[in-house]
């Protein structure tokens, strides 16, 4: 029996939709946060040794949890008809771990209690991804299939804007304080996730419970939405962390003092402010070619421009190049969500979420290890 559920109401679209852009904002502002300050504080700590574990434990906590509290949010909306119980726990967990970091900062260096910090780390690793996957899969419940690939380019919008103000953001926050930081990292993530309440979603039928209690996944549909995840991360992550680092590592701007060639942080920024400015025309072209020859096209010249990108040293070649890679990106990020939504059973959207993110994280963990073993700062 194929189940149809409900939408919510199109008048209440641009409220929802606000709300998971603000969410998605919060979580893209920790991760940030996470990325400068996790140097800082295994420094601090000297827990240096540990930079690589961490990196490791991240893809592989991704990896789990991601699947996990989706298809948990999966079976509370089955059961509650809402998956607001499981995000929320996710985030007040999360934001329990800003604070408990915040207070292990002020723990002495020299301290015994300060091996409590790398395992405060590792479950914050596992906190960010317990809500992140159930959040996002509430787009299926209030957005028409056609307007999948419009709050695609609108979320990523919010990452590319998050990451183009990324130097003015983390002077704030060099301003307030590692403490001050994480205090409000928790506090914005709690706040955020609670203001998704909001989003509606109409509950299953007696009926309509029963049937998706029989609704199964596949073994083969959950590899190939983990493989579509790890792909299209490996790609992501190579132009948006990898590329960008190698050209400031080996000097392929010449020996310059001038900031912007110097740190790998501006030339992402540069690339994902262009990202977030076609991410609406992107999100178009996604329409036209549909989601899956999107990410085809996207993974190929993700992968034609790579060599060209980390052989050729020319300052106009790469200047193009930024360019190049926002446009790729942000067509990757635009067509990621809609087929892995158009790939979804009935009442079992959090699990491909999850699949999919699970994937990603396991990918980006991968390059970000490599970029470490060789040696290379991507901040």
């Amino acid at each position: 029996m194929e189940v149809a559920l409900q939408k919510t109401p199109a008048s209440s679209f641009t409220k929802q939709i606000v709300s998971l852009a603000a969410l998605e904002a919060a979580i893209t502002i920790g991760w940030l946060a996470y990325e400068k300050y996790q140097p800082v504080l295994l420094s601090k700590f000297q827990f240096t040794e540990f930079a690589s574990i961490l990196l490791i434990a991240q893809g592989i906590l991704g990896a789990i949890f991601h699947p996990i509290s989706g298809n948990l949010a999966d079976k509370a909306f089955r059961e509650k008809g809402t998956k607001f119980p499981v995000i929320i726990s996710g985030a007040a967990f999360a934001a329990v771990i800003f604070l408990s970091v915040s207070v292990a900062l002020n723990t002495d260096p020299g301290s015994g209690l300060k091996w409590i910090l790398p395992i405060l780390v590792t479950f914050w690793l596992a906190a960010m991804a317990t809500f992140h996957s159930p959040a996002i899969s509430l787009v299926e419940s209030f957005t028409p299939v056609h307007k999948f690939p419009q709050v695609a380019a609108i979320l990523t919008m919010v990452f590319g804007v998050i990451y183009t103000i990324e130097p003015f953001l983390i002077f704030i926050l060099n301003k307030i304080g590692l403490t001050a930081t994480f205090m409000l990292g928790g506090a914005l993530v709690l706040l955020t996730a609670y203001s998704i309440r909001n989003i509606s979603m109409t509950p299953p039928t007696e009926e309509d419970k029963k049937a998706l209690e029989k609704v199964v996944v596949e073994g083969s549909e959950k590899r190939d939405l983990f493989l579509t995840g790890f792909f299209v991360g490996l790609f992501k992550t190579l132009l948006l962390f990898a590329i960008p680092a190698v050209w400031v590592h080996h000097q392929f701007f010449g020996n310059t003092y001038k900031e912007f060639f110097t740190d790998p942080d501006y030339l992402q920024s540069g690339m994902l402010l262009f990202s977030a400015i076609i991410a609406l025309p992107v999100s178009k072209l996604v329409e036209k070619w549909g989601p899956a020859k999107s990410i085809i096209n996207g993974c190929i010249a993700a992968f034609i421009i790579a060599l060209p990108c980390l052989l050729v040293r020319n300052q106009i070649f790469s200047f193009m190049m930024i360019v190049v890679m926002g446009a790729v990106y942000s067509l990757l990020a635009i067509a990621s969500l809609p087929y892995v939504l158009n790939r979804a059973k009935a009442g079992r959207a959090g699990l491909s979420i999850g699949l999919y993110y699970g994937g990603v994280s396991a990918s980006t963990a991968v390059v970000l290890l490599m970029l470490y073993w060789m040696k290379i700062s991507v901040n």
